[in-house]
């Protein structure tokens, strides 16, 4: 509590400042011992990206390297949310990033609205690098990395599915259904993703139940375009006889 106190008094718009360069990567170099201690992914990616973005790192190929695979690999640690995705997205149009292809290839994998295959092709890269592997923490983050597929997969399921057999998903993502039922839990409680499990039919629907009133409207949409159908194709006839005769 102390230190997250103490890195909150310190301004990090003087550290962007030219000639405080060295405390900034001293700062932030700091700021991942704290916050690997905490298992906090995410923070983790920002403070790699900003020692990464920092001129001297820049300047220097085997830190801005090390520092930039820090930060793709972070990000695929984190949970998914608009800030990651923004950050990644951030990240993808950086031209560093096509001179490490497996770690590009990460971040294409994570913003494609595709499954992604576990374990990855580059997998044991991505897990050999330094900051993986500090203050053994290798196995929990290896854990993550899989639940951080996993819970990619099923939002991509649930994007285009609006239900699917319990056992053809599982099979989809590689998975036990004991697992994918205690992830889609996960996922459910956290307000990550809408399902519900039908155990006597073993299906996973996907699809929130609609209200009586967005019933009521989709029906009267319908309709509306069966009648536009019915007026555009009677007016074709109509055209058509006129020009027989």
């Amino acid at each position: 509590i102390r230190a997250q106190i103490v890195a909150g008094k310190v301004s990090k718009k003087n550290l962007s400042e030219e000639n405080m360069e060295e405390y900034k990567v001293k700062f932030y170099t700091l700021m991942t011992i704290y916050h690997r201690h905490k298992k906090e992914a995410l923070e983790l990616a920002k403070d790699y990206h900003a020692i990464y973005s920092t001129p001297h790192i820049q300047s220097d190929e085997t830190k801005w390297v090390e520092a930039l695979k820090a930060t793709v690999v972070f990000l695929a640690l984190s949970p998914y949310s608009n800030e990651q995705q923004d950050m990644m997205n951030h990240i993808n149009v950086d031209d560093n990033l096509k001179k490490i292809p497996a770690f590009k290839a990460t971040v294409d994998l994570f913003l494609k609205k595709e499954i992604i295959h576990y374990p990855m092709a580059a997998q044991e890269e991505l897990e050999q690098i330094p900051s993986f592997l500090e203050d053994g923490l290798k196995d929990h983050w290896h854990d993550t990395f899989h639940r951080r597929i996993i819970q990619h997969n099923i939002r991509i399921v649930a994007t285009y599915y609006k239900q699917i057999q319990l056992g053809r998903l599982a099979q989809l993502l590689q998975l036990d259904p004991e697992r994918l039922e205690l992830e889609i839990s996960s996922m459910v409680s956290d307000g990550a993703v809408y399902a519900k499990i039908d155990r006597p039919k073993n299906i996973v629907r996907f699809s929130p139940p609609m209200s009586p009133e967005a019933v009521l409207s989709e029906w009267a949409t319908d309709i509306d375009k069966m009648l536009h159908l019915v007026e555009t194709t009677s007016h074709l006839i109509n055209k058509e006889n006129m020009t027989a005769q």
